[in-house]
């Protein structure tokens, strides 16, 4: 079996390092790395480096937490929710999405949010609300939703806005959580029941999916698809303190209450795998080489 020398590499092991340009690239000079790689005189001492740098990579990390739930409604309909949390700065953002085929009672939306951030001694931000954006719609039973509002103000201030609110909740009370938004009165939650029934209150600007077919959502102002919330507050925080669990409340009361769980990035299993196979591969080459021996 022919097997390559140290200074020049057979197209197996070169298809391998090539695998390794992204990582020693971020380590050197990518310029000088990519001539060694057309040349075909990357040395084959650096394999077992990169393999495990790829293996070490691929500790799920993320540069956002994403959170899902899916279930059924308190009417049985089958609903699916999702955030997207990520933390710049001493900037929080918040998006929500309903992902469900469609919404067709009051409890298939989501209309309440509660969720936690964390760090070590039981540290928790002060988080200052700054912003909330979604296209609102006015629905139809029998016609198409009509686009009222796009990229909405959905901030909830003033009694009778009827958007969304933001309070800070008792972690140590259901829905145990240290965090929470949304656009019900949040009654069934007593004694955590803190959202203000004067500034929101009932399922407006709630966020639905598809389009309305039903008389018990015809003619509403509803959030569609999705919205986005900003806060301050969040300097010395990171992802790692988000907690990678929530709840998504659905209808007024909130009617239900569905937990979310953390969702891996892709990413983190594209680099599992790619440190995978760069293993076995530096592996195949000592086999190969102690048999040709």
């Amino acid at each position: 079996m022919q097997v390559c020398n140290s200074r020049t590499l057979c197209n197996s092991c070169f298809r391998l390092e090539f695998l390794c340009f992204a990582v020693f690239s971020s380590l050197h000079d990518s310029r000088k790395v990519l001539k060694m790689l057309q040349a075909k005189t990357f040395n084959r001492q650096f394999l077992p480096i990169a393999a495990v740098l790829f293996v070490l990579l691929a500790t799920p990390t993320y540069a956002n937490i994403i959170l899902s739930g899916t279930g059924n409604s308190s009417v049985s309909d089958p609903v699916s929710y999702k955030a997207d949390l990520a933390i710049s700065g001493n900037t929080l953002t918040v998006q929500l999405s309903n992902l469900s085929n469609e919404s067709s009672a009051p409890s298939d939306l989501l209309s309440s949010f509660y969720f936690d951030i964390v760090k070590s001694g039981n540290v928790r931000p002060t988080l200052t609300y700054i912003s909330a954006v979604g296209n609102v719609w006015l629905t139809h039973k029998s016609t198409a939703d009509v686009l009222q509002t796009a990229s909405a103000n959905l901030m909830a201030v003033n009694p009778g806005d009827n958007t969304w609110e933001y309070h800070a909740m008792d972690p140590t009370q259901v829905p145990l959580y240290g965090f929470g938004i949304g656009t019900v009165g949040n009654s069934s939650l007593s004694p955590n029941n803190n959202f203000k029934g004067n500034i929101v209150g009932g399922f407006d600007y709630s966020i639905y999916a598809g389009d309305v077919t039903t008389q018990n959502l015809d003619n509403y102002l509803l959030v569609k698809s999705n919205a986005i919330f900003t806060f301050t507050g969040v300097t010395g925080f990171t992802e790692a303190d988000i907690k990678t669990s929530c709840v998504f409340g659905e209808g007024t009361a909130p009617d239900g209450l569905l937990t979310g769980t953390v969702v891996p990035e892709p990413s983190t299993f594209v680099l599992l795998a790619t440190g995978a196979i760069s293993l076995i591969g530096y592996g195949w080459r000592r086999r190969a080489s102690s048999i040709s021996a």
